[in-house]
């Protein structure tokens, strides 16, 4: 088993290195599941008045999703967004705004740094409703356009007593004597760094003395952190910047909840906000580490299993875990591991094209493709005379082929071969 774990593993590379920046044939069923390449936020605040909201659209662009060109001695990038807004029918359009991005670097490396970023901030007041928000990206240089959609409910405040958004921070600067705010546009936060820092905005009708409740859950709704504190409020607006430090957390999705009182008329508000916990080293689409570790069932031996599950704690488990996929990067020089990172874009892939009865990457179609990749064809066989529907996945770069029998008649498709794959399968039978 182990020498033919290796044999998957050196194919599993060698896919990385074809297929990392293929597209997916349009026969699948969906579209190929990629890294987010930009990070979108939509954050509503008061305008102080009760028909009208101010709504701030963030897009933080890494340099390393858009193309560079030497210029001289520098590297210049540049391109144009569009941010439309339209009401939830997609039928009239409420706002739009336009405009130009550049990005200039005097270090070649910077420029393929997903850590380097450009923010962009646009402001639209809009009436509380629902809207459909299209962001497009057109980058001047490759030519190639991205887009970004969402459904968005811009919320309505209270007279009384309400709060704002919450703004994750990334880091706050001091311009003159006001402190500034880059917001985490990604939400995601790297555990045990600097906790969790976040921004907002409490309105209230009265000042006075406000009591403010933080708690920090998991998915699981499991209270990780619990503070309390006083806050003088204004008459308006009072701006709250607050760091969790005491946080134990875990890879994940987490929600911050924040309670405020004002404890001069017991007026009270709420808000919520959610973030996903990362470990340095960890593809940001790996969130639940027992599952991922699991899902290395196709690629690793069971003593290299065993080993990372029998780790005394959670953080030794994290570091054997990373290096595993360490060990296995195909360029160890550069920041990103793509065997990592387009091992678990596989596993999304799987789940959000193939899931049946069980999760998509357990099954076979989803075997084959998270360690073989996107075939280079695929033939149908729906309706051939006198046998059950078949696919057939052919893998030109291989010379093999995968053939795939819709044995209950309701999409289950299993590899007419199976014995094929059974070392490296993993399936709940």
């Amino acid at each position: 088993m182990k020498k033919f774990n290796k044999i998957f593993m050196a194919i599993f590379i060698l896919a990385i290195s074809i297929e990392v920046h293929a597209q997916v044939t349009s026969r699948l069923r969906g579209t190929q599941q990629k890294r987010e390449k930009f990070y979108v936020g939509i954050l509503d605040f008061s305008t102080g008045q009760q028909d009208s909201t101010l709504v701030n659209v963030f897009l933080q662009v890494p340099y390393s999703e858009v193309q560079f060109y030497k210029t001289g001695n520098e590297f210049t990038a540049s391109y144009s967004v569009s941010v439309v807004i339209m009401d939830d029918d997609q039928e009239n359009l409420i706002s739009e705004k336009l405009w130009d991005e550049k990005i200039v670097s005097a270090n070649f490396n910077e420029t393929a740094s997903r850590k380097n970023f450009n923010l962009s901030l646009k402001s639209f007041t809009l009436k509380p409703d629902d809207y459909f928000v299209r962001i497009s990206i057109d980058d001047n240089n490759s030519k190639n356009n991205y887009v970004i959609e969402r459904e968005i409910e811009v919320r309505e405040f209270s007279d009384k007593l309400d709060l704002s958004d919450v703004m994750l921070v990334a880091k706050q600067t001091r311009v003159g004597n006001d402190t500034k705010f880059v917001p985490n546009v990604s939400r995601n936060i790297f555990a045990g760094k600097t906790g969790v820092p976040f921004y907002y905005e409490i309105y209230s009708a009265e000042r006075g003395s406000g009591r403010i409740i933080y708690s920090i859950t998991d998915i699981k709704d499991k209270v990780v952190f619990k503070d309390t504190t006083m806050v003088e409020l204004n008459k308006g607006k009072t701006s709250v910047f607050y760091t969790a430090m005491d946080t134990t957390l875990s890879l994940g999705t987490y929600t911050i909840n924040i309670d405020a009182k004002n404890l001069s008329d017991d007026e009270s508000g709420e808000i919520t906000g959610k973030f996903v916990s990362r470990w340095a080293g960890v593809p940001g689409n790996v969130t639940d580490l027992d599952l991922a570790v699991e899902q290395l069932v196709y690629i690793a031996t069971p003593s290299q299993l065993d080993y990372i599950e029998d780790a005394p704690n959670r953080e030794e488990k994290i570091k054997r875990f990373s290096k595993f996929w360490k060990q296995r990067d195909p360029n160890p020089g550069n920041e990103e591991n793509q065997a990592f990172d387009e091992y678990y874009r596989r596993i999304g892939f799987a789940n959000d094209n193939f899931t049946h009865y069980v999760d998509g990457w357990k099954t076979d179609m989803g075997m084959v493709y998270v360690v073989l990749g996107p075939p280079d064809n695929i033939e149908h066989h729906p309706f051939d005379a006198d046998q059950k529907p078949y696919q057939v996945w052919q893998y030109y770069s291989y010379n093999t082929a995968f053939t795939f029998l819709d044995t209950t008649g309701f999409g289950d498709y299993r590899l007419t071969n199976p014995l094929d794959f059974d070392y490296v399968r993993g399936r709940n039978n």
